[in-house]
C-alpha cells in the first residue's frame, strides 16, 4: 500500500471512529434529557447523526451542482445538527461529572458553610478582644486611682477605697470572663478549621475528580467553573472535528477519483500528451505522488497536446503526437520534408512556432 493509500485509510478509520463517537454520546445525552421517551429519542438522534455525515459528504462531493436552495438548506441542517450533537455531548459530559462529584461538591458546600460560621467566630473573638483591651485600660485607671486614695488616707479604710477596691474586683472579673470567653470561641475556630481542612484533604484525594481539583486551585476559581469549561472545549472541539475529518476523506477520495479518471483518458486516447507527461504518468501510475502534486504534472498545459471530449461517436480519432515523430528529434522541423501546414504537429512547440514565425511564414507570403 502506497503512501496516499494508507493516508486515506488512516483518515477514513479516524474520521469513523470519532463520528462514531460523537454521535453515541450525543445519541446518549439526548436519550437521557428526554428521559419518558429515550427510545424514540435514541433513534431520533441517530437518524439525524447518519444525515449530518451524508449531507456534508453530499454537499462537498456536488457542491457546484446541486441546486442553490438545496444547498443551503444542507448547509443550514448540517451547523444545525453540529449544534444538536454538541448539545448533547454536553449534556452527556455533564450528567457523567454530576455522578462521580456528588459527594466532593457535597464536601465543598459543607466547606463553604463551615467557612461562614469561622468568619462569625473570629468577628465574635475581635469584638470581645476589643472590649478586653477597653476593660484592661480601665481597670489600670482603676489601680492607679485606687493607688492614689490610699496614698492620701490616713486610716485606710474609708468608703471611697473600699468602693474602688469593689471596682478594680468587678474588672479583674469582667476581664477574666472575656479571656475564657475568647479561649472558647478560639478552641470553636481551631476545631472548624480543622474539620474544613478534612473535608479539603478528602477531596483532594478523590480519585475521580482529583486533576479538576487541582486546576481550580492553580487559577483560584470554583471547582464546577473548571469542569463547566473544560466540558464546553471538549465540545466545540468533538463534533467539528468528526466534521472536519469526514471532509478530508471526502477530499482525498474526489482527488483520487480525478486522477484515475485522467489516466484513464490519457490511456483511452480522449487526452493525448507528449512524450515527456507520458513518461510522468507512467511513474506516477508505480509511484502515486500526492494528490495536488499529481494533478499539477499532469494538467500542464506545454504537455497536453490536444483533448477529445467523450462521445458516442464511433468515428476514429486522429491525432498526432510527438512520439510519432521518427528518432523524436528536438529539430524535426528543420527537415525538408517536414509539413508545416498541418498544425497539430508543431503548434505545442515553442521552438517550432517561434522558428514558424521567423522564417517559414516570411517565405510563405512571399510566394
Amino acid at each position: 500500500m502506497n503512501t496516499r493509500n494508507s493516508l486515506i485509510a488512516i483518515t477514513s478509520l479516524t474520521a469513523t471512529f470519532v463520528a462514531l463517537c460523537a454521535a453515541v454520546f450525543s445519541v446518549t445525552g439526548i436519550a437521557k434529557l428526554f428521559a419518558g421517551a429515550a427510545l424514540s429519542a435514541a433513534i431520533m438522534a441517530s437518524a439525524l447523526e447518519l444525515g449530518k455525515i451524508v449531507s456534508i459528504s453530499f454537499l462537498y462531493q456536488y457542491w457546484k451542482e446541486i441546486p442553490r436552495a438545496l444547498k443551503s438548506y444542507l448547509s443550514v441542517a448540517a451547523v444545525v445538527l453540529m449544534i444538536i450533537t454538541s448539545a448533547g455531548i454536553y449534556g452527556y459530559l455533564s450528567s457523567a461529572y454530576a455522578k462521580v462529584a456528588a459527594t466532593p461538591l457535597q464536601l465543598s458546600a459543607d466547606i463553604q458553610a463551615t467557612s461562614g460560621r469561622i468568619g462569625s467566630i473570629e468577628q465574635d473573638i475581635k469584638r470581645k478582644e476589643d472590649r478586653l483591651n477597653q476593660l484592661i485600660s480601665l481597670r489600670a485607671q482603676q489601680e492607679t486611682r485606687l493607688d492614689q486614695l490610699v496614698s492620701r488616707s490616713t486610716t485606710g479604710n474609708n468608703t471611697t477605697i473600699r468602693s474602688a477596691q469593689s471596682a478594680l474586683t468587678a474588672a479583674d472579673r469582667n476581664v477574666t470572663t472575656i479571656q475564657n470567653e475568647i479561649s472558647k470561641l478560639s478552641e470553636q475556630r481551631d476545631s472548624l478549621r480543622g474539620i474544613t481542612i478534612g473535608k479539603q484533604v478528602e477531596i483532594e484525594t478523590n480519585g475521580d475528580i482529583g486533576t479538576f481539583v487541582y486546576i481550580a486551585k492553580m487559577f483560584g476559581v470554583p471547582l464546577d467553573v473548571v469542569v463547566k469549561w473544560f466540558t464546553l472545549i471538549i465540545v466545540l472541539v468533538f463534533d467539528p472535528l468528526a466534521v472536519a475529518l469526514v471532509i478530508a476523506v471526502n477530499f482525498l477520495l474526489k482527488n483520487k477519483t480525478e486522477e484515475k479518471t485522467l489516466i484513464n483518458n490519457i490511456e483511452n486516447k480522449n487526452i493525448i500528451v507528449s512524450d515527456e507527461a507520458f513518461d510522468k504518468i507512467q511513474e506516477l501510475i508505480e509511484n502515486p505522488p500526492e494528490p495536488t502534486e499529481a494533478l499539477k504534472q499532469l494538467l500542464n498545459k506545454e504537455d497536453i497536446i490536444e483533448h477529445k471530449e467523450e462521445s458516442a461517436s464511433s468515428e476514429p480519432y486522429q491525432v498526432y503526437v510527438n512520439r510519432q515523430i521518427p528518432g523524436n528529434d528536438p529539430q524535426y522541423y528543420l527537415r525538408g520534408d517536414f509539413d508545416w501546414t498541418n498544425r497539430a504537429m508543431w503548434e505545442h512547440d515553442p521552438i517550432a512556432v517561434e522558428y514558424y514565425d521567423t522564417r517559414i511564414k516570411p517565405r510563405l507570403k512571399k510566394t
